[in-house]
């Protein structure tokens, strides 16, 4: 072999070797810049698992069924009715204000149960909403015991908390029930405001000459407003509790003798029918404002009183209360809420 021959093999193999360790080089450099980049998501997943574990936080879904305890299962009304009952009675006889609403409202988480078995069974699902306006109206009446004392103690803000988040939610459940008669009912009222629409725009002209009204388009401060103590009253009541002759007394504010209907302002006769109509739809529209109001006053005493940690516990422990929740979800919270009150107290 030539020098020449020599020579070029022995840079060839340095070249090589040159190469091989700035592979290797750039190798050890790439894997210590690996080492620092971020986990991918597959790797961090181990991570942040742990890390929710840890943190004590859970993420509930509303497909979801979760287990319920074995006596909500029971079918027998007769014995949660009892159980209610008796709880109720201890209540009325107990003399300390926190004891008494506690066993109050105990008593009122057997009405509920009572009211959805019933609900469940053909022959007493229509007499379920008695029950649950029954139990509504002792709801109100706890409330009434809240109200009564300037000073709230920790506990006892906590109880009206879980009183206005039972009573919010029961006028949620009394609207679910009316839901379809309510869209009949609409739809009754909506036909006639349609169809009458011209007639309506004629009627609210004012004769030529005539004075206008000087209380129309005022609203009346002594107008009948929505209250949850509505609901206390028969099922089937529709009279909203004033005359003819009081309305239109307080619609105008001119003296006039009633023999002259002319001073009574515009008005137009509504058929019988549709005014039924309309009185249901307000006593449903009322459950839907109520629910609102009372879920917005829970809110604000928890948030007012600096209560957020208790609550946040036992959404974590319970699940929170949503739209969503079943009246066995809301026994099982308002029950877990009073047991962990009872050792507060």
């Amino acid at each position: 072999m030539s020098h020449k021959s020599k020579k070029s093999s022995a840079e060839q193999h340095s070249s090589k070797k040159r190469k091989n360790e700035g592979e290797h080089s750039r190798s050890h450099s790439e894997n210590l810049n690996l080492s620092t980049v971020p986990p991918t998501n597959h790797e961090r997943q181990k991570g942040v698992d742990d890390q929710n574990t840890n943190s004590g936080r859970e993420y509930h879904s509303y497909f979801e069924k979760p287990e319920e305890p074995s006596e909500y299962e029971e079918s027998d009304q007769n014995k949660h009715l009892s159980e209610a009952k008796r709880l109720k009675h201890l209540a009325d006889a107990e003399t300390d204000t926190i004891k008494q609403c506690m066993l109050y409202l105990e008593a009122v988480l057997y009405f509920l149960l009572t009211g959805n078995a019933m609900e469940h069974e053909s022959v007493t699902e229509k007499a379920a909403f008695t029950m649950y306006k029954d139990t509504l109206a002792l709801i109100i009446y706890i409330s009434t015991k809240f109200r009564q004392h300037q000073n709230f103690s920790p506990v006892h803000t906590k109880l009206a908390v879980l009183s206005y988040r039972c009573q919010a939610l029961l006028y949620y459940k009394l609207l679910k029930m009316k839901k379809q008669e309510a869209k009949d009912i609409q739809k009754l009222i909506t036909d006639y405001c349609t169809k009458n629409a011209a007639t309506q725009d004629q009627q609210n002209q004012p004769p030529l000459g005539a004075q206008p009204n000087q209380g129309q388009g005022t609203p009346s401060p002594l107008s009948p407003t929505p209250s949850p103590a509505g609901s206390v009253g028969s099922v089937g009541s529709q009279s909203s509790g004033y005359s003819s002759g009081e309305l239109a007394a307080r619609g105008n504010h001119m003296v006039a003798a009633p023999s002259h209907p002319q001073n009574v302002g515009p008005c137009m006769w509504v058929p019988l029918s549709v005014y039924t109509a309309m009185t249901k739809q307000n006593q449903t529209y009322m459950y839907l404002l109520s629910y609102m109001d009372l879920w917005e006053t829970a809110d604000n005493l928890v948030f007012n009183g600096g209560y957020t940690e208790f609550f946040i516990e036992l959404d974590r422990l319970c699940k929170p209360l949503t739209l969503h929740s079943s009246l066995t979800d809301l026994v099982t919270y308002i029950r877990k809420g009073i047991e962990k009150l009872k050792k507060e107290s």
